[in-house]
């Protein structure tokens, strides 16, 4: 079986990014800058969904499946955005993965295209063909039914799984000036997480892998999550050994 790379990221509003495009004056608050562009989204699209290359990355997390061992990749906090994406491109280089993702295509393969093309990074593929194979867990269950109309926190939760919250554009940025960036940031990590686990499951309905082979790594999983400590022992509270293959 190929590599695989349960991805996630956080993003907020590229604050310096919008200033710069729209000759934004710098007494203007940061605050003002975000209602700007997002008003913009609502004159143009009816929504405030922030435009792709005015997302600034602020978190890469995953979970890379790899010749049998689950290994976590993790951002360091404070670490600026041109090093989260030269770490992953590294990563991906290495390991040449499967991205998995819940819906990658709405906004997280968009938003690392824009924003590697900004900051000069090369990632596997090129521009057209970043990543090279990307399979979105949502896009496989809906089987042709509109991708996307499921939350993956709750289609988690039914499946026993942690429900870890999911952020637009205003909810990131108010939860970060609020000072819980930390927590945005601990969120994306458990979403990685959960995107491992939904695959593994889905896998195993399938047949690509056994019974056995899904149980052996949501143990591997747990262990890692467990050394690991911090905000994952909420996450392994919300998932309890009974719900582990």
């Amino acid at each position: 079986m190929i590599p695989l790379l349960a991805l996630d990221i956080q993003t907020l509003p590229d604050v310096a990014g919008i200033r710069s495009l729209y000759q934004l004056d710098a007494d203007i608050s940061d605050a003002d800058v975000v209602y700007f562009a997002l008003q913009r989204s609502r004159a143009s699209r009816a929504d405030e969904f922030m435009p792709y290359h005015l997302h600034r990355v602020v978190a890469v997390n995953a979970v890379l499946h790899s010749r049998q061992e689950v290994l976590l990749h993790q951002s360091a906090a404070g670490q600026d955005e041109a090093a989260m994406l030269q770490a992953l491109a590294a990563l991906l280089n290495e390991h040449m993965p499967q991205i998995v993702s819940w819906q990658g295509s709405q906004l997280l393969l968009p938003v690392l295209r824009h924003r590697a093309m900004l900051h000069n990074v090369a990632f596997p593929g090129g521009p057209t063909g970043l990543f090279g194979q990307t399979l979105e867990l949502s896009r496989l269950l809906c089987q042709g039914a509109q991708p996307g109309c499921v939350p993956q926190q709750e289609m988690a939760g039914l499946c026993g799984l942690p429900r870890i919250a999911e952020y637009d554009a205003p909810q990131s940025w108010a939860a970060a000036s609020a000072g819980q960036l930390p927590r945005l940031l601990e969120h994306s990590a458990q979403r990685a997480a959960c995107h491992y686990l939904m695959w593994l499951r889905l896998a195993a309905l399938q047949g690509q892998i056994s019974a056995l082979t899904r149980s052996q790594h949501e143990q591997k999983l747990a262990l890692l999550l467990s050394q690991a400590g911090g905000h994952w022992q909420d996450f392994l509270q919300q998932w309890p050994a009974h719900n582990r293959g």
